[in-house]
């Protein structure tokens, strides 16, 4: 039984998604927000204009409630309504088949083909309704998908964040422990980066930065994992890899870094980077071999930097 106020939220919510196909507008969750409380005449909440802030999520949760209670009463009234329309039309055949006089004949055949069209027309209008309503469905979903990948990527670089990492590092381990597999990680630190901002401007970081991790993944497989760490500071995450195989990494890295300096505004940019290199041990865990890594990649500073060092634990 559905209540009043939810017939209500879902007579607005449809009104609100015929209203947007009427504007030829995507129904997506701001658009819906918009139009959803110019309908209903309530004053917006200030966090529906901006999905990705945390107060938006009750918003979004109620935007999807109120889907989600469309299509049940949706279904609940054509599943009653066709019910309804098919008895009376079988009734209305029965009576057919008693009818003798030619003309009560052709009413209730009119009648029929009435009904019939009633049901189509139901029909029709219910399929209206849930693909309007799967539509937004979909866009929800899409910007779920968007906002997730953005709260794990680094917004300068596109590499992964702190917060994948621990994500990522973490499966990598139990894999790693439960499988017998190798797990390798290498710390990447730029040389002398404040440099680059002092001599040529902090765009010039930006997009020294953003060349590494373009040059990085170019090497890196497809199963390897690039984190900004920090700063100037990468992480990679080597699945499958000793520290011969971290090794390799590590090299090409330096290698095709040298051959593809970054131009900057016509100006060549060389630069080259210190690294550490750690491999996973069978007592270990992810913030431990990090934490190895890390000390490799400063031994590596301290020798004079554009070098690397291994970790033997």
């Amino acid at each position: 039984m559905v209540s009043p106020n939810t017939t209500s939220t879902v007579n607005l919510a449809r009104a609100t998604l015929h209203r947007l196909n009427e504007l030829g507008l995507p129904p997506t969750p701001q658009n819906y927000f918009q139009y959803y409380y110019e309908i209903s005449g309530e004053p917006p909440p200030a966090t529906a204009s901006h999905l990705v802030k945390n107060d938006s999520c009750v918003e979004m949760i109620k935007l999807v409630r109120s889907l989600l209670d469309s299509i049940t009463n949706i279904t609940d009234h054509f599943a009653t309504d066709l019910g309804a329309r098919n008895e009376d039309m079988k009734q209305s055949i029965d009576t057919l088949a008693l009818v003798k006089e030619k003309f009560e004949m052709l009413q209730m055949l009119d009648s029929i083909v009435g009904k019939a069209n009633e049901i189509y027309g139901t029909v029709e209008n219910t399929r209206d309704d849930l693909l309007a309503t799967r539509l937004t469905l979909d866009h929800i979903q899409t910007e779920l998908q968007e906002t997730r990948q953005l709260l794990h990527e680094d917004g300068l670089t596109g590499a992964q964040n702190r917060r994948a990492m621990d994500t990522i590092l973490a499966k990598e381990v139990s894999r790693s422990k439960l499988t017998g597999s190798r797990l390798s990680v290498a710390m990447v630190d730029i040389d002398h980066f404040k440099n680059v901002n002092d001599n040529f401007g902090h765009d010039a970081g930006d997009k020294l930065l953003l060349h590494l991790t373009m040059i990085a993944k170019s090497v890196l497989r497809e199963s390897d994992v690039l984190v900004r760490y920090g700063g100037e500071e990468f992480l990679l995450i080597l699945p499958d890899a000793d520290l011969h195989g971290a090794e390799f990494v590590i090299g090409r890295l330096k290698q095709v870094l040298q051959k593809s300096p970054l131009i900057y505004e016509g100006k060549k940019i060389e630069v080259t980077f210190s690294g550490g290199i750690a491999q996973l041990l069978p007592d270990e865990n992810g913030h431990a071999l990090i934490l190895r890594a890390d000390k490799a990649l400063y031994e590596a500073k301290h020798a004079g930097r554009n070098c690397y060092k291994v970790s033997e634990g």
